[in-house]
Protein backbone atom coordinates (compact mmCIF):
# COMPACT_ATOMS: atom_id res chain seq x y z
CA UNK A 1 0.00 0.00 0.00
CA UNK A 2 1.42 3.45 -1.23
CA UNK A 3 2.02 5.81 1.36
CA UNK A 4 -0.03 8.64 1.67
CA UNK A 5 1.30 12.60 1.62
CA UNK A 6 0.00 14.11 5.22
CA UNK A 7 1.21 17.88 3.81
CA UNK A 8 -1.24 17.57 0.33
CA UNK A 9 -3.72 15.96 2.30
CA UNK A 10 -4.05 18.55 4.70
CA UNK A 11 -3.47 21.47 1.70
CA UNK A 12 -6.20 19.61 -0.02
CA UNK A 13 -8.48 19.86 2.73
CA UNK A 14 -7.76 23.24 3.44
CA UNK A 15 -8.91 24.14 -0.12
CA UNK A 16 -12.15 21.81 0.22
CA UNK A 17 -12.64 22.91 3.48
CA UNK A 18 -12.71 27.13 2.30
CA UNK A 19 -15.04 26.09 -0.87
CA UNK A 20 -17.40 24.31 0.97
CA UNK A 21 -17.48 26.91 4.37
CA UNK A 22 -18.29 29.67 2.27
CA UNK A 23 -20.72 27.98 -0.21
CA UNK A 24 -22.30 26.58 3.23
CA UNK A 25 -23.06 30.05 4.18
CA UNK A 26 -24.52 31.55 1.01
CA UNK A 27 -26.81 28.62 0.83
CA UNK A 28 -28.08 29.07 4.45
CA UNK A 29 -27.84 32.38 5.33
CA UNK A 30 -29.50 33.23 1.39
CA UNK A 31 -31.02 30.40 -0.44
CA UNK A 32 -32.83 28.63 2.85
CA UNK A 33 -33.52 31.66 5.30
CA UNK A 34 -36.89 30.55 4.55
CA UNK A 35 -36.78 27.14 5.40
CA UNK A 36 -34.64 28.24 9.01
CA UNK A 37 -37.46 30.83 10.23
CA UNK A 38 -39.63 27.81 9.17
CA UNK A 39 -38.08 25.39 11.45
CA UNK A 40 -37.98 28.18 14.08
CA UNK A 41 -41.07 28.84 14.22
CA UNK A 42 -42.46 25.27 14.62
CA UNK A 43 -40.31 24.68 17.32
CA UNK A 44 -41.46 28.30 18.63
CA UNK A 45 -38.28 29.64 19.42
CA UNK A 46 -36.07 32.61 18.16
CA UNK A 47 -33.18 32.31 15.68
CA UNK A 48 -30.02 32.47 17.46
CA UNK A 49 -28.22 35.14 17.44
CA UNK A 50 -25.17 35.52 15.36
CA UNK A 51 -22.11 34.72 17.02
CA UNK A 52 -18.27 34.18 16.30
CA UNK A 53 -18.01 31.10 17.98
CA UNK A 54 -21.33 29.75 16.08
CA UNK A 55 -18.63 30.50 13.06
CA UNK A 56 -16.24 27.60 14.93
CA UNK A 57 -18.97 24.95 15.09
CA UNK A 58 -19.45 25.57 11.02
CA UNK A 59 -15.70 25.55 10.37
CA UNK A 60 -15.28 22.16 12.11
CA UNK A 61 -18.03 20.56 10.20
CA UNK A 62 -16.48 21.58 6.53
CA UNK A 63 -13.11 21.34 7.75
CA UNK A 64 -14.43 17.58 8.83
CA UNK A 65 -16.44 17.45 5.08
CA UNK A 66 -12.91 18.82 3.77
CA UNK A 67 -10.23 16.59 4.92
CA UNK A 68 -12.16 13.52 5.07
CA UNK A 69 -12.59 14.06 0.90
CA UNK A 70 -9.07 14.32 0.26
CA UNK A 71 -8.33 11.42 2.51
CA UNK A 72 -10.80 9.26 1.00
CA UNK A 73 -8.95 10.49 -1.87
CA UNK A 74 -5.74 9.56 -1.43
CA UNK A 75 -6.62 5.63 -0.29
CA UNK A 76 -8.54 5.34 -3.30
CA UNK A 77 -6.18 6.76 -5.92
CA UNK A 78 -4.51 2.96 -5.51
CA UNK A 79 -7.25 1.15 -6.99
CA UNK A 80 -9.29 3.87 -8.69
CA UNK A 81 -6.76 6.01 -10.10
CA UNK A 82 -5.93 9.27 -9.73
CA UNK A 83 -8.25 12.18 -11.59
CA UNK A 84 -11.31 13.69 -10.81
CA UNK A 85 -13.81 11.01 -11.31
CA UNK A 86 -11.88 9.36 -8.00
CA UNK A 87 -12.34 12.95 -6.41
CA UNK A 88 -15.81 13.28 -7.06
CA UNK A 89 -16.22 9.56 -5.71
CA UNK A 90 -14.56 10.87 -2.47
CA UNK A 91 -16.83 14.02 -2.45
CA UNK A 92 -20.14 11.96 -2.53
CA UNK A 93 -18.51 9.63 0.31
CA UNK A 94 -17.81 12.75 2.73
CA UNK A 95 -21.27 14.13 1.58
CA UNK A 96 -23.11 10.94 2.59
CA UNK A 97 -21.33 11.02 5.61
CA UNK A 98 -21.40 14.65 6.66
CA UNK A 99 -24.50 16.16 5.11
CA UNK A 100 -26.75 13.37 4.66
CA UNK A 101 -26.87 10.70 7.57
CA UNK A 102 -25.68 13.31 10.48
CA UNK A 103 -28.86 16.04 9.73
CA UNK A 104 -31.14 13.00 9.25
CA UNK A 105 -30.94 12.16 12.57
CA UNK A 106 -32.25 15.86 13.35
CA UNK A 107 -35.66 15.74 10.97
CA UNK A 108 -38.04 13.46 13.93
CA UNK A 109 -36.81 15.97 16.48
CA UNK A 110 -37.90 19.01 14.63
CA UNK A 111 -34.63 20.30 14.86
CA UNK A 112 -34.63 19.79 10.79
CA UNK A 113 -37.62 19.97 8.04
CA UNK A 114 -37.94 17.16 5.56
CA UNK A 115 -37.43 20.28 2.67
CA UNK A 116 -34.70 21.66 4.78
CA UNK A 117 -32.85 18.51 4.58
CA UNK A 118 -33.19 17.56 0.81
CA UNK A 119 -32.45 21.22 0.08
CA UNK A 120 -29.39 21.12 1.77
CA UNK A 121 -28.41 17.85 0.78
CA UNK A 122 -28.72 18.89 -3.06
CA UNK A 123 -26.91 22.01 -2.75
CA UNK A 124 -24.09 20.52 -0.72
CA UNK A 125 -23.74 17.47 -2.89
CA UNK A 126 -22.67 20.12 -5.50
CA UNK A 127 -20.12 21.81 -3.45
CA UNK A 128 -18.65 18.81 -2.06
CA UNK A 129 -18.08 17.34 -5.34
CA UNK A 130 -16.62 20.60 -6.09
CA UNK A 131 -14.78 20.77 -3.26
CA UNK A 132 -13.31 17.79 -3.62
CA UNK A 133 -11.74 17.93 -6.84
CA UNK A 134 -10.16 21.38 -5.84
CA UNK A 135 -8.54 19.79 -3.23
CA UNK A 136 -7.53 16.60 -5.00
CA UNK A 137 -6.06 18.39 -7.54
CA UNK A 138 -3.37 19.38 -5.12
CA UNK A 139 -2.56 15.52 -4.44
CA UNK A 140 0.36 14.32 -4.92
CA UNK A 141 1.55 10.81 -3.56
CA UNK A 142 5.07 11.58 -1.72
CA UNK A 143 7.95 11.04 -3.68
CA UNK A 144 10.10 7.95 -2.95
CA UNK A 145 13.76 8.29 -3.31
CA UNK A 146 15.34 6.20 -6.07
CA UNK A 147 17.43 3.67 -5.18
CA UNK A 148 20.72 3.44 -6.72
CA UNK A 149 21.42 0.49 -9.11
CA UNK A 150 24.01 -2.04 -7.78
CA UNK A 151 27.80 -1.68 -9.32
Amino acid sequence: MPKINWVRVIVGGLVATVICFFSDGFLHEKLLSTDWKAVYDSLGVAPPEPHSLGLAYFVAFDLGRGLLSIFLYAMMRTYCGAGPKTAAFAGVVAWLAFSITGPAEFIPLGFFSNALWLKAGAFQLITSILGAIAGAALYKDPVTPVESPAH
